[in-house]
């Protein structure tokens, strides 16, 4: 009974607008009221959600992901990017795809990955004769590499929830991330004729020495992150300080950070930290009372009804992980499912980093698919095209994005090879 009015007054909100954290918060707190529960449990579970250290790299990541954006660390990115893509047939779409790797290992957030890299790169490919629909498909798929690529935000929060190594996660996510980017410049090759592409007249070899010099400091972030993580200097909390340090310090010296500028960005950082924060209390809420009517193990005994193989159990979850994508935002659906899906890891004796490399990437394919898709819509507005013109040319990239994942999900090797070789 519980369970049904969580389920009925969610979709209830939904339908009348309700944004999503509100929608999760209030029908979960109506289920709790209605079960007899102190109501005092409200409280007690939004601040044990949100009172973890490790949550503290989240707000410092995202504003650290701005003070970069600010201080032109995003204009050297693409400008290398061009510099080392751009002669290749469909060498702007090539570039597109390099920067938002670069940009991955600088951010963690798909959303900040695309607005720098799509702002500068969509109206360039259009002005060069790129297809509008190639161009929000190669940008877009390619925003995906961000929560994959090391540091990742959504990896930290997965990692708080769980209690798994961040350092481990974020080493389990380079190979699949470079993987999936290599596809992906793959398929823009294939594409590059119907998408229109062209090829920039190659520069010459002290240009692109000029171009590599100047985002050598941007390409040291992630070494300096993620090396720092690793070697035990500090933790992914205060990783992300430093990175705030370092953005600002970087801007700074390049006289691109204002004390306006700064605050603008400091603002930024803080709503959009805000809006997260607000979403994971109200689906903490909703994931409490999801396992306290245990439902967490009903669905693991549906699952083990259907089947006992582990095999064939993650192709199951794969096809319900997407599905939830579609129309849950990642953070949110990420809070939601993990608490549910924890006993299905014991229970079919999945390696612990591997299926958490597999939920993210399972998840976060949502951004690119209807009815959410906030990456192609966002790709689609800069473009000043309808997201509706645009499936015929994002389906070759989310086919391949489905098809990397399950290579992660099926190859332990993909995400178990390098955590081995550090934490040993």
């Amino acid at each position: 009974m519980t369970v049904a009015t969580l389920f009925v007054l969610f979709a209830l909100f939904l339908v009348v607008g309700l944004p999503l954290a509100f929608a999760m918060g209030l029908s979960a707190i109506a289920a709790i009221w209605l079960s007899g529960q102190s109501m005092l449990i409200l409280p007690q579970r939004i601040t044990a959600s949100l009172d973890s250290f490790a949550l503290l790299a989240v707000p410092l990541f995202i504003l650290a992901g701005e003070l970069m954006n600010s201080g032109g660390i995003t204009e050297r990115i693409v400008r290398f990017s061009r510099s080392a893509m751009g002669h290749f047939k469909g060498g702007l779409a090539q570039a597109n795809v390099l920067s938002n790797m670069f940009m991955a290992a600088l951010s963690g957030s798909s959303l900040a990955d695309l607005s720098a890299i799509g702002s500068m790169m969509i109206p360039a490919m259009v002005r060069e004769g790129y297809n509008k629909a190639y161009s929000v498909a190669i940008t877009a798929c390619a925003a995906l590499m961000a929560p994959i690529i090391p540091p990742s935000i959504i990896a930290v929060i997965y990692g708080s929830m769980t209690g798994i190594s961040i350092g481990s996660l974020f080493l389990a996510g380079a190979i699949p991330g470079v993987l999936a980017g290599l596809g992906i410049m793959v398929i823009a090759r294939l594409l590059a004729e119907r998408g229109g592409a062209t090829a920039l007249p190659r520069e010459s070899w002290p240009e692109f020495g000029r171009a590599a010099q100047a985002a050598m400091p941007a390409m040291a972030v992630p070494l300096i992150i993620v090396g720092g993580i690793l070697s035990g200097v500090f933790t992914p909390t205060e990783a992300g300080a430093v990175a705030v340090a370092y953005a600002l310090l970087y801007g700074i010296l390049t006289r691109r950070h204002r004390p306006g500028s700064v605050y603008a960005q400091l603002v930024n950082a803080g709503v959009t930290t805000s809006s997260a924060l607000i979403t994971l209390a109200g689906a903490s809420l909703f994931s409490y009372v999801l396992v306290a009517s245990g439902f967490a193990q009903a669905a693991l005994g549906v699952l083990v009804a259907i089947t006992d193989n582990p095999q064939l159990a993650l192709l199951l979850i794969f096809g319900l992980l997407v599905v939830l994508g579609m129309f849950v935002e990642t953070v949110s659906a990420l809070i939601l499912v993990v608490p549910i899906l924890i006993p299905v890891v014991g229970f079919y004796g999945y390696d612990g980093v591997q299926f958490g490399i597999f939920t993210l990437m399972s998840l976060v394919l949502g951004g690119l698919t209807p009815p959410v898709g906030i990456l192609a819509m966002v790709a689609c507005r800069i473009a000043g095209i309808d997201y509706s013109r645009t499936f015929g040319m994002l389906m070759p990239f989310i086919l391949w994005w489905a098809a990397a994942t399950l290579l992660v999900a099926y190859v332990p090797p993909l995400t178990t090879w390098l955590p081995s070789l550090v934490f040993r």
